[in-house]
């Protein structure tokens, strides 16, 4: 048992996408709010700048989660680096279930996996971490 709650709680800081419990007062008052059919929170503008791990959401911006909570997307306020990868602030960055980095703005020029990926480009890499598709040089 010990062991299962140390093992969750190095999950819960080294995961950027896991966000357990969050509810509708993170919610802009009078927005639209979505749920699961279990309950749990689906989707709403943020009232506030919402932090989870390194990542912070920006403030009325739309953030996703998927239905046992962990964080699906939402739009950074500040520049986000995630293994080496440097997203840009103020854009969309998404995240597998598993935590793991599905996809954001590149803010720097990027080689990932010997591939050059080009600054200001979508990127998005498999649940492996590899890369899936970037902007490349012309």
């Amino acid at each position: 048992m010990k062991f299962a709650v140390f093992f969750l709680s190095i999950l819960l800081l080294a995961n950027a996408g896991i966000c357990l419990g969050a509810d509708a007062s993170i919610c802009n008052p009078g927005s639209t709010i979505s749920y699961y059919p279990n309950g749990q929170l689906k989707s709403c503008p943020l009232k506030d700048i919402f932090v989870v791990g390194d990542l912070k959401c920006n403030q009325y911006s739309q953030i996703v989660f998927y239905e046992l909570g962990m964080l699906k997307s939402c739009t950074s306020k500040n520049f986000f680096v995630y293994e080496g990868i440097t997203c840009n602030e103020y854009g969309e960055v998404s995240f597998y279930q598993s935590g793991k980095l599905d996809g954001c703005i590149l803010a720097t020029q990027a080689v990932i996996d010997g591939k050059t990926c080009i600054a200001q480009e979508p990127i998005s890499l498999f649940e492996n971490g590899k890369l899936k598709t970037c902007g490349a040089p012309q």
